[in-house]
């Protein structure tokens, strides 16, 4: 998808998407709030890029195999995605990971499961989404065996090519079908926003501003 998101990104927050898509009728695309910006600054904005992962007992006779070909098709602007159903039997993410992506230009990676390595990916500042750390291997506990796949996390469908907006406030997933209204919607509530911190800011009242401008 042909979008500017270094451009966009100074205007977009979590809250901001997710107000869009509650004007949009989408209210419940916000994943839950106990995933949390483990590593990196700002706001995380790329494309999914989710796998689809299985939960196995012991190490297979090569390591790595779905997982190595999952790194070398993610690209530019997108986020490594791993849903897990919540298991927590392993870390999903590391700085090794961190280091491939990051030279790729991928955004960022997100899970619903505990990611390790935190403080080298800390280190170079990498966008990790994720729940907790954990120090033990995905390798002889999950195979990644299918990528670029839909997955679920938290009950909210995401597919290959959906927007995703996180910051500190949280995880937004915006659909593939809503991006370019959300953009719109965006756009046009930061300029109100910004009306309004300056009227409020000069003396007029919360609910003058707010009648005026329409935002809060």
């Amino acid at each position: 998808m042909s979008l500017d998101l270094q451009m966009l990104r100074p205007i977009f927050s979590a809250s901001l998407a997710s107000d869009a898509l509650d004007g949009l009728g989408h209210r419940n695309q916000v994943l839950a709030a106990s995933i949390e910006m483990l590593s990196g600054e700002g706001t995380l904005m790329g494309f999914a890029f989710p796998v689809e992962i299985e939960v196995v007992t012991r190490a297979p006779e090569i390591a790595y195999v779905g997982l190595l070909s999952a790194l070398d098709a993610v690209g530019k602007d997108q986020v490594y995605v791993t849903p897990t159903q919540r298991l927590g039997h392993a870390s999903l993410w590391g700085e090794l990971l961190s280091t491939a992506c990051s030279f790729k230009g991928v955004a960022g990676a997100l899970t619903d499961g505990p990611v390790r390595d935190l403080t080298r990916t800390r280190a170079m500042g990498f966008k990790v989404f994720g729940v907790g750390s954990s120090p033990l291997d995905i390798n002889s506990r999950y195979e990644v065996i299918a990528h670029n796949v839909a997955g679920v996390i938290d009950g909210v469908t995401i597919h290959p090519g959906d927007l995703i907006v996180a910051d500190v406030d949280g995880v937004v997933i915006v659909p593939i079908s809503a991006i370019d209204s959300v953009i719109s919607h965006v756009k046009e509530k930061d300029s109100g926003e910004s009306e309004f911190r300056k009227a409020v800011k000069s003396g007029m009242s919360p609910s003058a501003a707010f009648a005026k401008f329409g935002v809060l």
